[in-house]
């Protein structure tokens, strides 16, 4: 089953059911709303009662408009650790994201400062928590994921790599695919990120550091996770070198981040000041 988030208007959401041509409106401003309305939120996701809509007519919101936790796990791919000169982490490392970011669907524009420095970007496998998580093992840790969705940092620092961010704004998106039409934990999944049209990521989910279920396992011994909590999974290394991820200073360009089976994000990266390229 996929799920998104709709536009309704400018300022109106609804959480729906992807089809093959249409898509079902259900009850709820967005996929977080529905995931925390109860344990049964699945069979009420599969609801067949709502309005429909062609996909061709709708445009996709953030998939969930005000997640109560994003959780950015990171580095997590061996060639990303070596790409950043850091030691081996012996656990997942990871900072917690709540209130007050930007998060933006997957066809909208990320507005980034034109002074800023070091913006950069990252494809990742996003997990959406489904039930509340707190001190769980790697055994049963997949059981609390509600289902997987594609993920994109924009993120400008002030200094030099490694810094913490000044600014981030989070596309996430289109959809959320449910655990039952996803590989276990996500794994084998190929994932790219395409810039003005060049590859500049290709990875697969299998090469996680810390697979899916080590990392919610981790992170539920430090903070309770509770549904609709977004869990990014760190993002792969460049495919060339130097400082290729830092988005160049043209005042607008395109990011394509996708995982197979799972969606599509198409952001465009414009610089303040400065009006989209048309």
């Amino acid at each position: 089953m996929k799920l998104s988030t709709v536009r309704l208007g400018q300022h109106r959401t609804a959480a729906a059911r992807l089809q093959k041509k249409h898509c079902v409106l259900l009850p709820y401003p967005d996929v977080g709303a529905l995931i925390s309305s109860g344990d049964d939120w699945w069979e009420r996701a599969g609801a067949d009662t709502g309005e429909r809509l062609r996909l061709d007519d709708i445009s996709h919101a953030p998939l969930i408009v005000r997640p109560g936790k994003v959780i950015a796990v990171d580095p997590n791919y061996p060639l990303r650790i070596r790409e950043l000169g850091c030691p081996v982490p012996a656990v997942p490392e990871f900072s917690v994201r709540s209130g007050g970011h930007v998060v933006v669907g997957a066809d909208d524009d990320v507005r980034v400062p034109t002074e800023g420095q070091d913006v950069t970007w990252g494809v990742e496998l996003g997990v959406v928590i489904g039930r509340r998580a707190r001190e769980v093992t790697a055994r049963t840790a997949l059981g609390h994921v509600a289902g997987y969705t594609v993920v994109n940092d924009v993120v400008v620092r002030n200094g030099p790599q490694g810094t913490a961010p000044t600014a981030v704004a989070t596309a996430v998106g289109p959809a959320l695919v449910t655990t039952d039409d996803v590989p276990i934990g996500g794994r084998g999944l190929t994932m790219n990120c395409f810039v003005d049209g060049r590859v500049r990521q290709k990875a697969s989910t299998s090469e996680l550091h810390f697979d899916v279920a080590t990392v919610i396992a981790h992170v539920s011994r430090v903070v309770t996770l509770l549904p609709g909590d977004l869990i990014t999974t760190g993002t792969p290394n460049e495919t060339g070198t130097g400082h290729e991820r830092e988005v160049p200073p043209r005042p607008t360009i395109q990011v394509i981040s996708e995982i197979r089976g799972v969606g599509e994000l198409r952001n465009s990266v414009i610089r303040s000041g400065s009006a989209p390229c048309l």
